[in-house]
This record gives structure tokens, C-alpha cells and sequence, in this order.
């Protein structure tokens, strides 16, 4: 079996850092997609070059989900608003390269908006994307709150 370690949340967060820590000392606003794509699990992207910006925030959602547990496999499509974009993570390492099933932890990647949801590992969304509310939870902090509160209401079912 091939091992995908390389695109696990700790490896991939220890990449954004050291591209990041390059664009300061070298004085970039951004990096080239065709340099960093494979480094940092980007497997489509809808623009040339990944700004500091999207960079941080790449660095952010690993942190938060490494908080979370979610320490597994991870990958990236980048989008432009309009267009198809997210970032995921898993509990579970990837054993083909692509998303294991199991529990994940999203976030959308775009300008336009940004919003955050989970899947357990029964496969059950929160918030349901079935809802019109798929998209409330906005902030990290409002991520955490809803993650520790639905797993609190499982370990008292």
C-alpha cells in the first residue's frame, strides 16, 4: 500500500508554513499553483497563483481542524466565487490518494463567502446540507461551539 502521509493535516500545515515563511523573506504576495499544488494537496484550482491570503487561510482551517481531531487526510480545490471550491479534512489518512470515508471537516474556499460544516462518521452533516442552513456556520468559533455541542448531546443520548 502506497503511503499518503504527505497529504495529512500536520504535513500539509508544516508546507503552508514553510511557503509562507519563503513569500516573506523573499518578499511575495503569491506563489505560482503549478509550484505548490502537489505539496499542498490541491487537487483542482480555478487560478494561477495562491495569494498570502488564501494561503492563511489554508493555515487556519488545518489549525482548527487538528484542534477538532481531524488529523487525516486532507486536500484543497480552490475556487473563484461562482465556482465549485472547499477544503477537507478527514480523521482518517487516505489509503488511494484520494478522501477516505469517516468523519471530515469542511470549510469553502472562495472570496464571496465562507461557511464551515462537519460529517460524522455516520455520514450525517452538520448543519444537514439538506437544510437551507447549510451555510450558517460562518466562523470558527460558531464551528466549535456546534461540533462540541453536537457530540455533547451523543455522549448524553
Amino acid at each position: 500500500m502506497k503511503d499518503y502521509s504527505k497529504f495529512n493535516a500536520e504535513a500539509v500545515l508544516n508546507e503552508v508554513n514553510n511557503i509562507l515563511d519563503e513569500m516573506e523573506c523573499e518578499g511575495k504576495h503569491n506563489v505560482r499553483m503549478d509550484d505548490v499544488y502537489d505539496k499542498l494537496s490541491i487537487f483542482d484550482w480555478w487560478k494561477d497563483r495562491l495569494t498570502r491570503s488564501d494561503l492563511n487561510n489554508m493555515r487556519r482551517f488545518l489549525e482548527v481542524g487538528i484542534e477538532l481531531g481531524f488529523t487525516g487526510y486532507c486536500c484543497f480545490k480552490v475556487g473563484v466565487t461562482g465556482c465549485a471550491n472547499g477544503m477537507w479534512v478527514h480523521v482518517h489518512e487516505s489509503e488511494e490518494g484520494y478522501s477516505p470515508r469517516g468523519a471530515c471537516l469542511y470549510r469553502s474556499f472562495t472570496p464571496a463567502y465562507t461557511y464551515w460544516s462537519f460529517c460524522t462518521e455516520e455520514d450525517e452533516w452538520v448543519p444537514s446540507h439538506k437544510d437551507d442552513e447549510y451555510d450558517r456556520i460562518k466562523t470558527a468559533k460558531q464551528l466549535k461551539e456546534e461540533f462540541h455541542n453536537f457530540y455533547a448531546k451523543e455522549v448524553n443520548a
